[in-house]
């Protein structure tokens, strides 16, 4: 079955067949092309968010990639597991904000930041991610408990250029309530009524939203909403968010200015 335009302008179906499939074709054949991702994540108890993240991106063929841990973790790291990056820790082993300025530096050699979890709820880790958002003006993409913590720099994440949003409904909810909305987001709402709420928060913002709702993947940019039917229920929701966060690093270091189609055939690849 072929893609299809649904009668709203605005919104975009994806079957089973790839509405953007020039891009596989067109992905960086050489290494020293492929682009440059940074992965920041982890806590002293829970590396595994940075560690699966790693191995996606590594399978689908990023250029190069460091990962970013706290301090603390240093002792678990097994010699030669990956290129590794070490920040400022708390006591208790998570990020300290400390840590930002040596971050930023650290982000200026990538195409791409990825924060795909496992950070913990430490406000010091809260601190450090809030300024960074602030601070940082390269292509950045967020899930999980790294989106959760970010309840104060809402606003900012939303507004930011080269933004992308990687959020079940229940971190979009908490996401749009810390950002000011008034459109409620709800677990039952059809997905007419959460295309339309998407295409007009995107329309009034600059960052890139990818969820899953009744088994459909739904990515929003710029007004604009695509949606592609899951043939397969996700194994479980951290699951495919990291999966959805770390392909869609890749293919919009790759393809930097189109990010929609990027994520439209991320949700593809997934499906």
């Amino acid at each position: 079955m072929a893609s299809t335009h649904s009668a709203n302008n605005f919104w975009i179906r994806q079957t089973d067949k790839a509405l953007y499939e020039q891009l596989e074709w067109d992905k960086p054949e050489r290494k020293n092309q492929a682009g440059r991702l940074l992965i920041v994540g982890g806590n002293i108890h829970a590396l595994s968010a940075p560690a699966q993240s790693y191995g996606f991106t590594q399978s689908l063929g990023i250029g190069e990639q460091k990962v970013v841990l706290p301090q603390k973790a240093k002792r678990l790291m097994p010699r030669e597991a990956f290129s590794t990056l070490f920040l400022p820790s708390t006591p208790s082993g998570e990020f300290s904000k400390d840590g930002i300025h040596e971050l930023l530096q650290y982000a200026q050699w990538a195409d791409t930041v990825l924060l795909p979890g496992d950070t913990g709820r430490n406000s010091q880790t809260t601190l450090l991610f809030d300024e960074f958002v602030r601070s940082y003006k390269g292509r950045l993409v967020v899930t999980r408990d790294t989106l959760d913590s970010m309840h104060t720099s809402a606003t900012e994440l939303l507004n930011r250029d080269k933004t992308t949003v990687v959020a079940s409904i229940a971190e979009l909810q908490k996401l749009l309530k810390a950002s000011g909305s008034t459109e409620p987001v709800t677990f039952d709402m059809s997905l007419v009524s959460l295309a339309n709420l998407l295409s007009k928060l995107t329309a009034d913002s600059k960052a890139l939203i990818i969820t899953l709702h009744q088994s459909q993947f739904v990515v929003a940019h710029n007004g604009k909403v695509g949606t592609t039917k899951l043939c397969t229920s996700p194994e479980d929701s951290a699951h495919w968010r990291l999966a959805f966060a770390s392909h869609v690093a890749c293919y919009q270091t790759w393809y930097p200015n189109k990010p929609f189609e990027a994520a439209m055939h991320c949700a593809h690849l997934l499906q």
